[in-house]
């Protein structure tokens, strides 16, 4: 056999970079699963890094099993593609995503039509993408992987290219509603006022100057009353909702995760108790969900309460609200809040309240003031008109409790756990991105004696 001859043979031996095959391997799991989500890129923001090479990866596995196996793996793979869209809309880190999976028995994603339209959207993709395969199946043998790599990588970067405004960077420097604001333990213990602290679920920084002015006017009762300064702002932020408690209660980046080592962790609550402080918490879900009844009391908080235990007192919690995420109603719980504040006003008291019904996927408002959906709405973008509404809610809540005469001096912070997680482009836009919008509404009266 001659030198050519052996070259020839060579040349058919090894897979070719340019051989149909190769690219009918990158068209069926380099383009086809994809296709969808590259259609709705004008529509959705949805972020994938890595799931057009599972794809791929599926597909190399795939060839070395059962055809029967496909219908198994591809869907698989793409519900691990919309876990990986979620996290990156929910701004969870991805250990922190993993170890979230344990709490999925602590909310009901059947009471969502929209998470399972999207749940049964990827993983009929899934099925589809295995049906197209298998039809291949025997065209796809022996195909070289590198373009359908480089297909999947060119996908990638081409959604982050597209989702660039809205992909989470760095923050350049901490902060926190407290730290912008001088607002240290034992500044707090000198001058003496209660704290009321409400971490608003999902509230991000609004664009619109009129759109934001809605969220401040429901302070205007407290204002009128002229014991209280209102200033406002924006801070950075990183993370989901515990990197946000993370963030204000114990003043550094982070998460649950990191204050579930020991008895007692160096936090604005711990602080706060050892200067004399009763430090109360409330939140209208489990404590179950990022195990809050475990950290909560190591980072200084004396007394939580959760759903579990006020849903037993008594018949103001005997309503539910929210889907998924179905929990007590934030206006009950601050009737709650109200009622602990001006019942004991001789307790100095820090009290941190993390609300509830704005979670995403939440439950519209019927009739409210801001008229969402119709042509008179005050935000044309229905579902931020709705969260506004469900966030103006709030802030109403508080406006009644700062103008309460039984409410002791109380400075009073509003503050955004994270940017509003929204997968549609056109609600994304109404938002600075990045960004977290904060309130203080600060008690201008002078503390006298409670004793």
């Amino acid at each position: 056999m001659t030198s050519r001859t052996i070259s020839a043979v060579a040349a058919r031996s090894v897979p070719s970079l340019s051989s149909a095959r190769a690219w009918r391997f990158a068209l069926l799991l380099g383009v086809a699963p994809n296709l969808v989500m590259l259609l709705a890129l004008p529509f959705y923001v949805a972020t994938r890094a890595f799931s057009p090479l599972l794809y791929v990866f599926a597909g190399q596995l795939a060839l070395r099993a059962p055809p029967l196996l496909a219908y198994v793996l591809f869907p698989l793979i793409a519900v691990v593609d919309l876990g990986l869209v979620a996290m990156a809309v929910f701004n969870l880190p991805f250990g922190t995503a993993v170890q979230s999976m344990r709490y999925l028995a602590s909310v009901d994603l059947t009471s969502s039509a929209f998470y399972l339209a999207v749940l049964g959207f990827f993983v009929a993709n899934g099925v589809a993408v295995a049906c197209l395969f298998n039809r291949n199946r025997q065209a796809l043998r022996g195909a070289m992987v590198l373009p359908a790599v480089l297909v999947a990588l060119g996908v990638a970067l081409l959604e982050r290219h597209i989702n660039s405004p809205f992909l989470k960077q760095p923050a350049q420097s901490f902060e926190s509603a407290l730290s912008i604001n001088g607002a240290d333990p034992a500044t707090i213990a000198d001058a003496g006022r209660n704290v009321l602290f409400v971490m608003v679920e999902g509230l991000g920084a609004l664009a619109n100057p009129a759109h934001a002015a809605i969220l401040s006017q429901r302070l205007q009762p407290a204002l009128d009353t002229g014991r209280y300064t209102l200033s406002s702002g924006l801070s950075n932020f990183e993370g989901s909702t515990t990197g946000a408690e993370s963030r204000e209660l114990c003043g550094q980046w982070g998460d649950h995760t990191d204050y579930l080592g020991q008895a007692r962790y160096d936090c604005f609550p711990a602080a706060m108790a050892d200067r004399g402080y009763r430090t109360v918490s409330y939140h209208g879900f489990s404590h179950e969900m990022f195990e809050r009844d475990k950290w909560y009391p190591s980072i200084g908080f004396q007394e939580s309460y959760f759903l579990e235990n006020l849903a037993t007192a008594g018949d103001r919690f005997g309503q539910r609200c929210g889907s998924v995420f179905t929990g007590l109603c934030d206006n009950d719980v601050a009737g709650a809040i109200r009622d602990r504040l001006t019942k004991q006003p001789a307790e100095r008291t820090f009290l941190y309240w993390l609300t509830l019904n704005s979670h995403i996927p939440y439950v519209a408002k019927q009739h409210g003031q801001l008229r969402c959906g119709r042509d008179s709405a005050e935000i044309a973008n229905t579902q931020v008109c709705e969260l506004t509404e469900l966030w103006a809610d709030v802030f109403a809540d508080v406006a009644a409790i700062a103008k309460d005469p039984a409410l002791p001096p109380t400075d009073i912070f509003i503050v955004g756990d994270h940017p509003t997680p929204l997968w549609n482009r056109a609600a994304a836009g109404h938002f600075t991105p990045h960004k977290v919008q904060w309130y203080l509404l600060r008690d201008n009266r002078q503390v006298t004696d409670r004793g």
